[in-house]
Formats: structure tokens, C-alpha cells, sequence
């Protein structure tokens, strides 16, 4: 890593660039601050509204400029300027995979960019080979940030650290997006291992991460048990009492209508019902209610 005056001096041009600081505040957790619409092209307003869609877990707008960007569709021997945004395609690459999107698209991008490694690293997280030697490790180490924490290892820590140690030249790249990774790696790797034991707390991300999906068994499971028994219960009335049997016979018809007309809202239900059991469960065992909201019922957050 070069001197602390280097980093000085680039988090002046962080500052005064709107991309740059938009980004540099997704890699910190930070507020992304509202951007300047005016003189901006539709790739540079489609990346800050996807920066804002990651760090706000908002599938829904991420999704509707997602879909506006991924009708363009550039050829190698004619390819668009965006094709070569290293912030877009990786918070692209980042919000397809966090928000469980088709990959074909962001794969034939990569396909037709310049070969340089950092298209090399991007096309091995899509592919979930992060251990490739040709890797940029800081690279993968903010993606495992930003999507998956729990991923988080000693392994890419330490080829981080080396792969960042050794770049001295990493201020005179022209690489403004390989730089604010290795800055913002740099400073995570010395927060994981000035923990008291950083491999503890991958253990314990590792445990939260199969925790929530045995919750999510669970959950099903419950879910099952008290839908089969409201189904017996059902069925041993109408047996057990002609009355009930008869009464249901009456208005038969009446349901056989409200079926059809119903049958699609209360299947919309389910999804909910699911979610809420999910939700009360986790707080029963005492899981901690700020992070319930974040959790996702694939066990991600």
C-alpha cells in the first residue's frame, strides 16, 4: 500500500467527483447523497439509481432500471461506452446476484469487454470462482461485502491484503474503481483482524447464515402442521355432524363462485403468511428485531 499523504490527496477527487463519492459510500455503509440529474447520460442516472436500489435492499427499483439497461444489447466489434464502467457493471453484477436476477445478460456484457483483470474478476464472481489466482482479491472481498458477509474467509483476506500490499503503483492507476476497492478492503481487512479473533467471526457469520435457513425449514414445517390440522378439523365436522354436513351442502354453490373468484387473492396470502411466521419465529428465539426487517427468506441480508 502507498503513504497515508497518497490517500489524502485522493479523497480530495473522491469528494468532487458525484461517482466516485456515490460509490465510495456504497463501500462504507454510507448515505449515498442525492445526485445531480441535470447533464447526466441515461448509463451515469441508471448507475446512481442502482447504487441507491443495492444500498437501500430495494429489489423493486433495482429490477425497473435493471430492465431498462438490459435492452441495450452491444456486440464486440460495436460495443457501447458503458460496456467498459467498471461502477456500473459491478453494482449491475452486484444487484443481479443479491436480488436473484437472470445472468445471461451481465455474462455476454463481460463477454465482449477488454480483457483486462479486472473483467477477468468480474466474470469469476459471476461465475462464483472467487479463488482464482487471476483474481483481484480486494475486488471479490467488497463484493462478499456488499452480498454475502458471511462468505467472508481468512483465504480472501490474506490474498487481499497481499494483492493490495503489493501494488504500489495503485494511485497512478487509471483505475478509479480499483482504487476505492483496495482503499475501502484495505481498511475492512484491518477492522476484521484487529477483532479479537477474525476467524471467530466468520464463524459466527457462517452460523447466522445456517441459523436463518434452519429457520426457514422450521418455519415450513410449522406452517404444514397447523394447515393439516385446520384441514382434519375441517373434515371431521362435515363427517361427524350431519348438520354442518348439510349446511355446507346448502351454500356449496356459493363457495364453487367465491373460489373462482378468490382462489388467486388468497394464494396471494400465502407469500405473506410465510414471511410474518418467519418473522415471529426469529423473534422468539430471540433474534435481533433491527436485522429481522433486513432478512430476506433466503437468509440473506
Amino acid at each position: 500500500m502507498v503513504p497515508l499523504e497518497n490517500r489524502i490527496d485522493y479523497s480530495l477527487r473522491i469528494n468532487e467527483i458525484p461517482k466516485l463519492t456515490a460509490f465510495n459510500n456504497l463501500l462504507l455503509s454510507k448515505t449515498v447523497l442525492p445526485f445531480p440529474k441535470q447533464d447526466l447520460n441515461e448509463s451515469d442516472e441508471i448507475y446512481f439509481e442502482l447504487v441507491n436500489a443495492i444500498q437501500k435492499k430495494d429489489k423493486v427499483t433495482f429490477e425497473k432500471y435493471y430492465n431498462k439497461k438490459n435492452k441495450s444489447h452491444p456486440s464486440k466489434e460495436s460495443p457501447s461506452p458503458f460496456v467498459n464502467d467498471d461502477f456500473l457493471i459491478f453494482c449491475l453484477l452486484v444487484g443481479i446476484v443479491k436480488f436473484d436476477l437472470d445472468k445471461k445478460w451481465i455474462k455476454d456484457i463481460l463477454s465482449i469487454r477488454s480483457r483486462s483483470t479486472i473483467t477477468i474478476t468480474l466474470e469469476n464472481i459471476i461465475n462464483e470462482n472467487y479463488y482464482s489466482k487471476d483474481n483481484l482479491h480486494e475486488i471479490v472481498l467488497m463484493y462478499f461485502q456488499l452480498n454475502n458477509p458471511s462468505l467472508i474467509s481468512n483465504d480472501i483476506i490474506n490474498n487481499a491484503f497481499k494483492c493490495i500490499t503489493a501494488n504500489t503503483a495503485l494511485f497512478e492507476s487509471k483505475s478509479d474503481f480499483h482504487i476505492l476497492c483496495s482503499i475501502r478492503a484495505y481498511d475492512l481487512i484491518i477492522e476484521l483482524k484487529e477483532a479479537p479473533d477474525g476467524s471467530e467471526i466468520n464463524i459466527l457469520r457462517q452460523f447466522n447464515t445456517k441459523f436463518l435457513k434452519r429457520i426457514k425449514v422450521l418455519a415450513w414445517f410449522i406452517q404444514s402442521i397447523i394447515l393439516f390440522a385446520i384441514f382434519y378439523l375441517c373434515y371431521e365436522i362435515v363427517v361427524n355432524n350431519p348438520t354442518a354436513k348439510e349446511y355446507i351442502d346448502k351454500i356449496n354453490s356459493v363457495l364453487k363462485v367465491l373460489g373462482i373468484i378468490g382462489l388467486s387473492q388468497i394464494g396471494n396470502l400465502f407469500p405473506i403468511l410465510k414471511r410474518k411466521s418467519y418473522e415471529i419465529i426469529l423473534r422468539i428465539l430471540g433474534y435481533p428485531k433491527a436485522l429481522v426487517k433486513e432478512i430476506n427468506m433466503d437468509g440473506k441480508q
